[in-house]
């Protein structure tokens, strides 16, 4: 069975933290993780396709 670990927020419009700092609105990773550094919402307005955080293995 093979899992898709795309981010389902991939190509939605930025959302914001409590900071104001702009995040992934289904994984709430920030700007920086996802699209890279340096990066600012005007360059890169839509989230940009990423991979799902991983969940620890036990």
């Amino acid at each position: 069975m093979t899992v898709d670990k795309t981010c389902v927020g991939s190509g939605k419009p930025w959302t914001v933290d409590i900071a104001g700092k702009p995040i992934c609105p289904r994984c709430r990773r920030s700007l920086s993780t996802v699209a890279g550094k340096g990066k600012t919402v005007t360059n890169t307005p839509k989230v940009p396709r990423h991979d799902r955080p991983g969940r620890y293995q036990r």
